[in-house]
């Protein structure tokens, strides 16, 4: 009975490698998938998120997370102006070199001098700068703001000391 019970197994095993072989080599012939491209929506979302995140960065003198979080929105602009240089006819990648760049260039100054009322000030500005992105974009309707709590209760913004 221990034996019957093994082959068996061993039997399918065998049979359901031998399909799934079938199923790769049928597969092989097929044109491989297409190249991921984002949204432009999923790259808004992810510039929200590093806009939040260096809020409280560069609240709680995080300048080190603060910095890495400006590149990354940097990377998030530079993906959106990419792909979406001209979207729906708003010139995306002319937006984000008026507004968005000239903000972060000035976050960026109050990270190096590792200025806190320089921070908030250009933090400000950055949130006025998407805001009449957004605006300019015909989205008036996307409105941002200095974030006041956390959703993440699992990240720790202040800084080893």
């Amino acid at each position: 009975m221990k034996m019957r019970l093994i082959l068996s197994a061993v039997l399918s095993c065998l049979a359901l490698g031998a399909a799934c072989a079938e199923d790769g080599a049928a597969g092989s012939s097929a044109s491989p998938p297409a190249a991921y491209s984002p949204d432009l929506a999923e790259l808004m979302v992810g510039a929200q998120l590093r806009h939040f995140k260096l809020a409280f960065a560069g609240r709680l003198q995080n300048w080190d997370l603060a910095e890495y979080e400006v590149v990354q929105l940097r990377k998030n602009f530079a993906d959106a102006a990419h792909y979406f240089p001209n979207f729906q006819n708003v010139p995306v990648a002319k937006l984000i070199r008026e507004y968005s760049e000239p903000a972060l260039d000035d976050v960026s100054k109050s990270l190096k001098a590792k200025d806190s009322r320089g921070f908030q000030q250009a933090f400000e500005r950055l949130t006025e700068a998407c805001n009449s992105c957004h605006q300019a974009a015909g989205m008036s309707f996307i409105k941002v703001r200095v974030p006041t709590a956390s959703p993440f209760s699992n990240q720790v913004y202040k800084p080893d000391r």
